[in-house]
């Protein structure tokens, strides 16, 4: 009987594709209990902003109106010179999204794999909070099914082995090694859903520790400015109703 296996040219993109797959499908699953308990939903969705750019989020939590309320993407990357463009893209998806849906409350990153410093920085001057799957544990979860995971980058031996190796598990077997992956952060994950819906936005103002404001003006000029409180933000927007030639002092209000 002629093989099943699939033939690819990259089996190390393959294997990791595969896994990252099965990584965000996990995601998803160990949520729904703790959604469900607050007549919410979450799954993957392909969300629209302002300008029309469609942007796919492996995770978003919907509330009980279908309306969007946090967003979590699971992302893994092998190797930290590919980490900016993968952080890249999810600093401008979340930020644009959460500028078209105002119901959105949160923005999560679940990073499996390498990610730099730097990079984890960027996504939390973003706003996106961070949970973690070191390489490591990957590594070992992979091992326990003899799926060798940790290979030199120019390598191709291994990941081919290790590829078809995958392709000889079935679904069953794969989707346990997503929950696997996963078990390192469910606890940390359902714990950062749990205190968005756990409180309702009438209780907002009392929470608020930063108001930002974005100003764009007929000239093309972009100014955000971070305000240490509601008053603070108001007043600053006060001084702007008189006609002002600019918006420069903008830039110095506090």
């Amino acid at each position: 009987m002629a093989s099943t296996k699939k033939v690819v040219s990259n089996p190390a993109s393959a294997l990791g594709e595969a896994v990252g797959k099965v990584f965000e499908a996990a995601v998803v699953r160990c949520l729904e209990e703790k959604v469900g308990e607050h007549d919410c939903s979450v799954r993957p969705e392909k969300m629209v902003n302002g300008t029309n750019n469609t942007y796919q989020i492996d995770a978003v939590v919907f509330d009980k109106d279908d309306s969007p309320v946090i967003l979590i993407d699971p992302k893994y990357i092998r190797y930290t010179k590919h980490n900016r463009d993968k952080v890249s893209w999810l600093c401008v998806a979340h930020y644009n999204l959460r500028k078209t849906y105002p119901t959105i409350r949160k923005s999560i990153a679940v990073l499996a794999g390498r990610w730099s410093e730097p990079s984890k920085a960027l996504l939390r001057s973003f706003g996106v909070e961070i949970l973690e799957v070191p390489f490591e544990h990957m590594i070992d979860v992979l091992h326990q099914s003899d799926i060798d995971f940790d290979w030199p980058e120019k390598d191709r031996e291994i990941p081919r082995k290790a590829f078809d190796l995958w392709q000889d598990l079935d679904e069953e077997a794969k989707a346990e090694i997503g929950e696997s992956l996963v078990e390192v952060i469910e606890d940390d994950l359902q714990e950062a859903v749990g205190r968005v819906l756990d409180v309702d936005l009438e209780s907002l103002p009392a929470r608020l520790s930063e108001v930002e404001v974005l100003l764009k003006s007929d000239r093309g000029e972009i100014v955000l400015q971070s305000f240490g409180s509601v008053v603070g933000a108001v007043q600053a927007m006060t001084a702007l109703l008189s006609d002002k030639p600019d918006i420069s002092e903008f830039l110095s209000s506090e």
